[in-house]
């Protein structure tokens, strides 16, 4: 099982979440659920074009958003340029705090939190207004990821959207009802960075 409820409870890197995941594959009903404790299979490193804020305590000169360059980098203030593509937010912010303590702060308080998960796409495909890549950011549910994409077209099979993940190198496809989801008669499903949503045209 790969999705889980919009109620499940992230970190601001979120990993672990406790949820409620449907399934309609094969003839299963769609408002068919489990309780599980999932693991987001993507870490917290950071990408080229994420934004993250920066926050160092009783500094508010050097507190801001970054948003990470084409080359990967970011000029933070007093601590030059950081190459921070492909650290782990842990590390970006170890990294702060040591440059910082290099001449400038005694005991550098700092965090660092993701806003924008720029580098990771979901991708919308078919009955939309906008198919194509759209931007992940953390909590995303499939009605997030439909309404990024501009929404259904008016000929879209609205309850049987299908959603594809990879998982340990295999295609997995789940089907979910987003129009009862929006209506409040289905739990809400969240997504992933790297996810396949296809909507397909209903049959009239």
């Amino acid at each position: 099982m790969f999705f889980g409820s919009s109620r499940a409870t992230f970190c601001c890197v979120g990993v672990t979440l406790l949820a409620l995941s449907l399934s309609c594959v094969h003839g299963a009903s769609p408002n068919s659920s489990a309780t599980a404790a999932l693991q987001d299979s993507h870490d917290d490193r950071i990408g080229v074009d994420d934004v993250f804020d920066v926050r160092v305590y009783g500094e508010a000169d050097l507190s801001g958003l970054y948003r990470v360059g084409s080359d990967g980098t970011i000029d933070f203030p007093l601590a030059g340029r950081i190459l921070v593509n492909g650290l782990a937010v842990g590390e970006l912010q170890h990294e702060i705090v040591r440059r910082l303590k290099a001449g400038y702060l005694l005991n550098p308080q700092v965090t660092v939190m993701v806003t924008q998960w720029n580098s990771r796409k979901i991708s919308v495909l078919g009955q939309v207004m906008r198919p194509g890549p759209i931007p992940y950011f953390p909590n995303m549910t499939i009605v997030d990821a439909i309404a990024s994409a501009g929404g259904f077209t008016a000929v879209a099979a609205k309850n049987s959207v299908n959603v594809r993940r990879e998982v340990s190198g295999k295609v997995e496809i789940r089907t979910f009802p987003v129009a009862d989801i929006a209506e409040g008669r289905s739990p809400n499903v969240v997504v992933l960075p790297g996810d396949v949503l296809v909507i397909e045209e209903r049959l009239f």
